[in-house]
């Protein structure tokens, strides 16, 4: 990962902004105030660290995220990836710093927001402020069932369920069909994602290949053959899931 200099806020062409599932237009007032503070950043780019001064909110307009936690001796857990419409507030109980790390996955285009005016636009519209509800409840939700896992799963069950957890996420934004999708990640990254190592990530990959439950090309190009058997492996119902872990009109 790098880290580099603030990149400058700046005016980009975005005609529409999506939080969740709700789209913020031109006609929206909350537009306007999201335009002035978007930024590029890099594939790799670590955005904020765990322990600095924060006091904002990161909203994500396009690519792939990750929040993440270091031990003290440099073991790195990920705690979820942060996708198109989502939007995170890492700012710790004490209002001032940072209780994760942020990285750019992909090159992202984000928009990243101090608390104090996100506060003011929650206020003031009232669309906007059930929006971010909605996100929310949904990453509780998702880090809920990966903090199951984690503690209580198999390799095969962590796996499964974050392949589920992607697919089910990426198909609202167009980025999965007939449950095939593309992963912007390496072995290592889905190794702190589900707390296995990457050798032991790639076995449980193998497995399921040779038991025909998922095939995998190139750079992570999957496709879920069998959702149903998966999900026994994970121990989920994906159409329970996908209602509670996916942001809904509501």
């Amino acid at each position: 990962m790098t880290k580099e200099g603030p990149i400058p806020p700046r005016n980009a062409d975005v005609t529409c902004l999506r939080i969740g599932a709700m789209d913020f237009d031109g006609s929206d007032p909350a537009l306007h105030s999201f335009r002035k503070n978007i930024q590029t950043v890099p594939a790799n780019r670590l955005l904020l660290q765990d322990g600095e001064d924060s006091g904002k909110i990161i909203i994500v307009i396009d690519g792939w995220l990750a929040t993440s936690k270091s031990s003290m001796n440099g073991e790195v857990q990920l705690i979820d990836f942060l996708l198109p419409g989502d939007a995170a507030d890492p700012t710790s109980a004490d209002g001032k710093t940072a209780g994760l790390s942020i990285e750019a996955v992909t090159d992202a285009l984000v928009c990243v927001i101090p608390l104090p005016a996100w506060h003011a636009m929650l206020a003031a519209s009232p669309r906007l402020a059930r929006a971010n509800e909605i996100v929310q409840a949904a990453e509780r939700t998702r880090l809920s069932e990966r903090m199951l896992r984690l503690g209580r799963g198999s390799a095969q069950s962590r796996i499964a369920y974050a392949l589920i957890e992607l697919c089910l996420r990426l198909k609202p934004l167009g980025l999965s069909e007939n449950c095939a999708f593309h992963l912007p990640l390496t072995q290592q990254h889905i190794g702190d994602f589900t707390g296995l190592t990457a050798v032991h990530v790639c076995r449980t990959l193998r497995r399921f290949v040779r038991n025909g439950l998922v095939d995998t090309a190139d750079h992570m190009d999957i496709r879920i053959n069998d959702l149903s058997v998966l999900a026994e492996v994970a121990g989920t119902d994906p159409d329970r899931l996908a209602t509670e872990i996916t942001p809904v009109l509501g």
